[in-house]
């Protein structure tokens, strides 16, 4: 069985992921994520699926990750760090294609390095 690829969100690393997430969701500029496509396919399969739901834009994941970031950062001790790194990879999940989180993927290994450094 393929390993699960938003696993490899490590609770240690969650302020990380958000940064960059929120970095490449805001900057117009950016092109590492395409919200609006992923908003499509959303309502695509829920359209497919019969149930009945609102429509989604691009900006609905972008509102979603900063309703996670503002939550963990003014509810430090709701969740813990491992609960932390599910919400944000299910948010992934949802929100990111695999092309998107090849690009995020990128940025993050960069990020490793640098904090190395």
């Amino acid at each position: 069985m393929p390993r699960e690829r938003y696993s490899s969100i490590a609770p240690d690393e969650v302020e990380m992921w958000l940064g960059a997430l929120i970095s490449a969701a805001i900057d117009v500029r950016d092109k590492t994520l395409n919200l609006g496509r992923s908003a499509e396919l959303l309502n695509e399969k829920m359209r497919e699926s019969g149930i009945a739901f609102t429509k989604k834009r691009g900006r609905d994941g972008l509102s979603q990750l900063l309703a996670l970031a503002s939550d963990f950062v003014n509810y430090p001790d709701d969740h813990t760090a491992t609960r932390r790194a599910e919400l944000l990879a299910e948010w992934c999940r949802l929100w990111l294609q695999p092309d998107d989180w090849e690009r995020v993927s990128a940025k993050i290994r960069k990020r490793r390095q640098r904090s190395k450094l």
